[in-house]
């Protein structure tokens, strides 16, 4: 039994392993260590902490700390922050917000069969959609269009295509801003499979690994002597 429970164990951490990591926090809830009360002119936190998984940029420049605010807007002073109260989008706890030529980016393996990416957002334009925003997404390098599937109060929810070719890659995603004069707030990211993915070849090799191993399991019980 002890042969077997290492097999299946080795298994999965040699498909995990090879597979690579999923993108994590995309709906922006995983931030730790805040502080209670951000004050009105917000609170300066640390990326690690405030946006786990993601690598914040105001240009090229990596951010070290990030403003969390509840209930101003100082889009002017600060490029990204994680904002709460009355700023977050549809009622959600903790949002993002992208201003001044903002970028936040991580990297990740993309779900097999992704059809697209969908996501909330508020931007200035009419009903606070992204028009003028200056907004872009990019995933693989590759920049991605995105369209408005439907209207919230005071946010749209888009959709954005993904190339097949990016299918079950690990690859950097990012949401940024072009331009200084651009703003958006995003939350809820998500990606769309189209359909149940199938075995890749590291889970077919897997399988074989832990069908063999209850083969030999079953063929040394039969074939043990009793003491």
């Amino acid at each position: 039994m002890k042969t077997l429970t290492v097999i299946l164990v080795a298994a999965a951490i040699f498909v995990i392993s090879a597979q690579g990591q999923g993108f994590g926090n995309l709906n922006f809830e995983s931030a730790r260590n805040l502080p209670g009360d951000p004050g009105y002119y917000g609170t300066p936190v640390a990326v690690t902490n405030a946006l786990p998984d993601w690598i914040a940029y105001n240009g090229n420049s990596v951010l070290s700390d990030i403003y969390y605010v509840s209930n101003s807007f100082p889009g002017d002073s600060t490029s990204v922050e994680l904002e709460a109260g009355s700023l977050a989008l549809n009622g959600n706890s903790l949002t993002v917000g992208l201003y001044l030529g903002a970028l936040i980016s991580q990297t990740g393996l993309v779900p097999t069969d992704a059809g697209s990416l969908e996501f909330e957002a508020e931007g200035p334009g009419p009903g606070g959609s992204l028009a003028g925003s200056g907004f872009y997404i990019t995933l693989g390098g590759q920049g991605l269009s995105y369209s408005a599937l439907s209207e919230g109060s005071g946010y749209t929810v888009y959709a954005a295509n993904i190339p097949a070719d990016l299918d079950g890659q690990t690859e950097p995603l990012s949401f940024g801003i072009q331009g200084l004069g651009g703003e958006a707030l995003i939350d809820n990211v998500a990606f769309s499979t189209s359909s149940v993915p199938e075995p890749g070849p590291y889970g077919l090799i897997s399988v074989g690994v832990v069908l063999y191993g209850f083969w030999r399991f079953c063929l040394t019980t039969k074939n043990a002597k009793p003491a």
